[in-house]
């Protein structure tokens, strides 16, 4: 895991190698082992280097054996070490045992298609010197970042925008449209577009290149989903949760594959669990992953509160006693939080949704004090198998459209017993979305009351919510496949990558692997929600792993914060940041009236919105935004 950035100026111009060091410092955190560069007439190309497979090669930028091709990359190719092989027998010679000089040959053997050989997580950027031409991907799922400023003569691209923001010709101007969705539909990162009116991110999936005629973007990777509800049966539940464990199994195989210190993340539920439990078996089984990286027992890290609500502390010990893992915990607070807010905002380069974020912050903080330096953790396996609340409406609404009225009946009855939630309160999210898709698209606004405390000027003309951020109410499959691909997880995946990394940690998600994806994409909606169970195909394929009181768990948490205590207990010293400078927020909203409300404990709005609120006002405040 790394930090990368590079820079290619206007023709007949010289690259500005000390400009690409100034940016390259901003991403020290990412990789603090090592740093290199190379420049020439037209590129100049810069790495931050964490160390984490062949420690003792591998630096980068790489060449190929004549430097005719150089590359910078950011992340992890699990598969390297099958790939290197494939290579191998094609005839090229490999000089390192790392995974970056497998892209190097990849590209020479199958051009700007390597990507499809690659499974791991990844952005990189690759120089053809003889050519002039730039090319760089992101992975399929965007798990790693790349941002760029492409002025239409001259072109930047980093792993973080802050290193971007490293060079004065770019403005510090908002863009209006991130900052509404935002704050109105609480989303991020659904686009390729950035906070910054001017940088923009390469999506998920996707490839540039840049050559004398121009720049190009294309999408290389589309994920395909089976629309079909199905019909359930005893024998298919079966065989598809002994393929998902095979897939898993192999999934976390080729995660565990580095040459230093590895732990876990642990929150209690289902996805981590599921991780710590098969890693556990792989570790001290058969794969017998060396003692110097693990240790005598596996390392887990967890969030905890004293607030029983969002404590998950005992299903944590469930797995304890059965894996004899070595466990560690910290608790996040609100004076943490107030302590730690500055180099918070600062990592994520742009405002995050809510404060939960910061009990991630904690887990990769306390894993950093005891020198772990990769993490593994359960990020995706919600948005893939059917694990939040708002998954049984659309899956039943799937029944409703079908007329399937006595499966209806049958999953809404055991969905009651499972959940307790009254068959009313099952049945109403259900008839509301009947309720709305009856409306004309064109007429369906947006009626959160957040939109009291916008200016006047932004509100205007943007209280319709776009089509493109509209989500599937009748059909789980898409829904699912939306969620994996436009919405939830790329900003997940965000938090995933700046909190880790502000620890310079690398944190690796077994459940967003392709080939796993693919195969759960194509299962029917039936055995992934099942007599009112959520996540029925991996507590199924776990069966025998997992402790059963985590097996068959009905509440959900996850790494959790008392967000709307927080806020309150934190009032007055937000109020007190919040009018020590001028509102720089002030052309979105009515910064006045908003924190005059929330002083005097007289705002209405959740405590989610406040912190969107506030966040936006702190983010513009540290990067000096217009």
């Amino acid at each position: 895991m790394c930090g990368i950035a590079g820079y290619i100026p206007h023709y007949g111009n010289e690259p500005n190698l000390l400009r690409l060091e100034e940016m390259c410092n901003r991403l020290v955190h990412r990789g603090p082992d090592a740093a290199g560069y190379f420049c020439d007439d037209r590129v100049a190309l810069g790495h931050r280097r964490l160390s984490i497979i062949d420690l003792s090669g591998g630096s980068q930028p790489l060449g190929n054996e004549d430097g005719r091709i150089q590359v910078v990359f950011n992340g992890e190719i699990y598969n390297y070490i099958e790939l290197r092989k494939e290579l191998a027998e094609k005839g090229f010679v490999f000089r390192t045992q790392s995974d970056t000089e497998a892209i190097l040959h990849a590209y020479t053997a199958w051009g700007q298609d390597c990507v499809q050989y690659l499974n791991g997580m990844w952005s990189f950027a690759l120089y053809d010197v003889l050519n002039k031409r730039l090319f760089c991907s992101r992975d399929r799922f965007g798990i790693k970042p790349f941002y760029y400023h492409w002025d239409g003569t001259t072109f930047r691209f980093a792993s973080e925008i802050k290193a971007l923001l490293e060079c004065d010709e770019i403005p510090r101007r908002a863009n209006s449209a991130m900052v509404y969705d935002y704050l109105a539909h609480r989303i991020l990162d659904h686009t390729d577009q950035t906070f910054f009116e001017s940088i923009l991110q390469l999506r998920p999936g996707h490839s540039l290149q840049l050559d004398p005629s121009g720049l190009r973007t294309r999408e290389y990777y589309t994920l395909e989903y089976n629309p079909e509800l199905g019909h359930f049966d005893e024998q298919g539940a079966r065989r598809f949760a002994d393929e998902f464990r095979e897939r898993f199994t192999d999934s976390i195989r080729l995660h565990l594959r580095t040459d230093v210190t590895l732990g876990s993340c642990l929150s209690g539920g289902l996805d981590s669990s599921s991780i710590v439990c098969t890693s556990n078996q792989l570790i001290f089984g058969k794969e017998g992953v060396s003692r110097a990286i693990v240790g005598d027992r596996q390392k887990t890290f967890t969030a905890t509160s004293s607030d029983a609500r969002f404590s998950e502390e005992q299903f944590v010990k469930s797995v304890i006693q059965q894996t004899h893992a070595n466990p560690f915990f910290i608790e996040p607070t609100s004076e943490g939080l107030l302590a730690d807010l500055p180099a918070f905002v600062r990592a994520h380069d742009e405002p995050v949704i809510s404060t939960s974020m910061y009990a991630q912050w904690n887990v990769m903080k306390l894993a950093s004090q005891h020198n772990i330096k990769v993490l593994l953790d359960g990020q995706g396996g919600d948005e893939l198998l059917g694990g939040y609340r708002w998954h049984f409406p659309v899956y039943h609404g799937q029944f409703l459209k079908a007329l399937r009225l006595r499966d209806l009946y049958g999953e809404l009855c055991a969905t009651r017993n499972v959940t307790d939630l009254s068959l009313l309160n099952l049945v109403t999210p259900v008839a509301l979305k009947v309720a709305k898709s009856l409306v004309p698209k064109a007429l369906r606004g947006n009626l959160l009351d957040v939109s009291t405390y916008f200016g006047p000027d932004f509100s205007s003309g943007r209280t319709r919510l776009p089509g493109a951020l509209q989500k599937s109410d009748f059909n789980l499959q898409r829904r699912l496949w939306e969620e994996e691909t436009r919405f939830n997880m790329q900003q997940l995946l965000h938090y995933e990558d700046r909190n880790s990394m502000a620890f310079s940690i690398e944190a690796r998600v077994p459940f967003i692997e392709h080939r796993l994806i693919e195969f759960v994409m194509k299962v029917p909606a039936v055995y992934k929600i099942h007599q009112g169970w959520s996540k029925y195909l991996l507590r199924t394929a776990m069966e025998g792993l997992l402790p059963k009181d985590i097996q068959w768990r009905k509440d959900k948490m996850g790494f959790v914060t008392p967000e709307e205590k927080w806020i309150q207990d934190l009032r007055s010293h937000f109020v007190k940041l919040i009018r020590q400078e001028a509102f720089r927020s002030a052309r979105f909203t009515d910064m006045k009236k908003f924190i005059d409300h929330f002083d005097r404990k007289s705002i209405s709005l959740a405590s989610s919105d406040i912190w969107r609120f506030l966040n936006l006002e702190f983010w513009m405040r540290e990067f000096r935004v217009s």
